[in-house]
């Protein structure tokens, strides 16, 4: 019996260190692992620590800009011009520009842009010597700006 027992003891013990060598290769696999997920989770901390310092500073900005006045004025020049046509029917390029102590041109300029945002707009008209003219008026959305702001009542 002796014989026979040292003889599964041994298979016993062969069979131990077989499961033992694969569980140190499962360890060794599994620390690698766990390394490579330690690494990771570093990178994450420092990328969560990036974005909450970014999202502090978007939201102190929101903040900012929440509490100042918002400025959607045009230039000065464009509102000057959109306050003088909401006191006239109708006025032309060169009346503007002689009002507003500007060039022709700088008017013209400013009236084309104004034109594109649908605050004005233009009527072809000729005067007594059949001289082309271009006639402007205020439109709904240049009323809006000027009520909004306050700059008309």
């Amino acid at each position: 019996m002796s014989i026979f027992s040292a003889e599964v003891q041994g298979k016993h013990i062969a069979l131990l260190k077989e499961q033992f060598g694969i569980l140190g290769r499962e360890n060794t696999q599994l620390s690698s692992e766990n390394a490579v997920l330690k690494a990771e989770v570093n990178v994450l901390k420092s990328e969560k620590e990036h974005l909450t310092k970014e999202n502090e500073i978007l939201r102190s900005k929101v903040k900012e800009y929440e509490q100042s006045p918002h400025n959607n004025l045009p230039d000065k020049v464009k509102v000057d011009i959109l306050v003088a046509l909401s006191k006239r029917e109708q006025t032309i390029t060169e009346h503007l520009a002689r009002l507003l102590s500007i060039g022709v041109e700088t008017a013209r300029f400013h009236l084309h842009e104004l034109r594109k945002s649908n605050m004005v707009i233009d009527n072809a008209t000729t005067d007594d010597e059949g001289a082309f003219r271009e006639c402007w008026e205020l439109e709904h959305e240049g009323r809006r700006l000027l009520v909004e702001n306050n700059l008309i009542s």
